[in-house]
């Protein structure tokens, strides 16, 4: 594992002129231990991160050998798949080398023993307790590299996520709500801790799905589910969006042809953003998981209407392992002509599923594209 920077190195660092662009970590980092996902993160790009996520590793055991929290709403749905009490095996899952499914057509499906009504006050997914884990090493973390102003990074899907797990199209729907209120049940629990030291990211493949199938005109149902997690969430939060193509075992949910939708998803989000929170960023996906971004300049063009608040960053997940450093400068200068200003820089997905010596390399990269 790296070491943290030396007394010289914190004294240069500090010293140098600080970037026109920051980064973001979607979430997910491939190493040991949260510890040693959070050093590393920092060792690539402390001077360029304004949150940090935690790396996202979990427990490992036999069954899940790199960790149980690897693969986003996945760690939930194994939550639950092993609480018969509540939740009836229906379809058994074919597993990989990790303990994860292999694909989305191969996730265990599930049927539900309680009501919606009922449901919150039988389960319990950990994300809070996760936080309480990792929190103290991210404060331990953020001193020894003089970042102060860093905040803590907590990714939680929406309740609509969990739909993954049912057998039934009804019951995702009936009990997208009840996981809302979960969700936000552990997401209010680590804000009533540590309040404005947290980023709540929240993160919405099966929304943006959703999006690209309807009709423009219906589009804003997709953002229900979203809507509702905020309401239930306590006035006050900072909250990120990572609006995201899915990146199961780096293989995307949607291959959009054109960004049109999504610029119009984010649009109405944003339209219909609650004023009782702040929203920090919205991260935008412009790769498809192993498919990297194209170098097409008219591809970026329908970023130029997004419409975001004056204080929300906008972070262009674009950087890419299939691409090189010049051509990736090329794409982000591209999305930087489109919008006609710079922008904050990311990878499209978290970085779980890529090999350590890969993010190592794509880590270094985006802190050159932060220059």
């Amino acid at each position: 594992m790296n070491q943290p920077l030396t007394t010289i190195q914190k004294e240069t660092a500090s010293a140098e002129k600080p970037s026109a662009r920051s980064a973001l970590l979607v979430g997910s980092l491939p190493f040991s231990d949260e510890k040693e996902c959070m050093t590393r993160a920092l060792d690539a790009l402390a001077p360029v991160l304004f949150c940090l996520p935690d790396g996202e590793i979990g427990e490992k055991s036999p069954a899940f050998p790199k960790g149980n929290r690897i693969a986003w709403v996945v760690y939930a749905i194994e939550k639950i798949t092993a609480d018969p009490a509540n939740w009836k095996l229906v379809k058994t899952p074919v597993r990989g080398e990790d303990g994860m499914a292999t694909s989305y057509d191969h996730l265990q499906k599930l049927k539900p023993l309680r009501s919606p009504a009922e449901m919150p006050q039988h389960v319990r997914l950990g994300y809070d307790d996760f936080f309480r884990t990792s929190y103290p090493i991210f404060r331990q973390l953020r001193e020894a590299y003089q970042r102060p102003d860093l905040k803590f990074q907590l990714g939680v899907p929406t309740g609509f996520a969990m739909g993954f797990a049912f057998d039934s199209q009804l019951q995702w729907l009936r009990y997208t709500y009840a996981f809302n209120t979960v969700i936000a049940r552990e997401v209010n629990a680590v804000l009533e801790e540590a309040g404005d030291d947290v980023i709540v990211q929240l993160e919405v493949p099966p929304e943006l799905y959703a999006a690209y199938l309807l009709p423009k005109p219906l589009l804003a149902l997709a953002l229900k589910p979203i809507r509702d997690l905020l309401s239930k969430i306590r006035p006050g939060a900072q909250i990120g969006m990572h609006l995201c193509l899915g990146d199961f075992h780096n293989h995307a949910l949607i291959h959009p042809k054109t960004l049109d939708k999504m610029v119009v998803f984010s649009n109405k989000m944003v339209e219909r953003w609650p004023s009782q929170h702040t929203l920090v960023y919205v991260h935008y996906p412009l790769a498809e998981g192993a498919v990297p971004p194209s170098l097409e300049a008219g591809y970026y063009a329908p970023l130029k209407n997004l419409k975001l608040p004056p204080a929300t960053r906008l972070i262009a997940g674009f950087v890419h392992e299939g691409r090189t450093l010049a051509e990736n400068k090329q794409i982000r200068d591209y999305i930087e002509a489109a919008r006609g200003q710079t922008v904050d820089v990311a990878t499209s997905c978290g970085l779980g599923r890529r090999t350590p010596e890969t993010t190592a390399n794509l880590l270094k990269l985006m802190a050159e594209l932060t220059v």
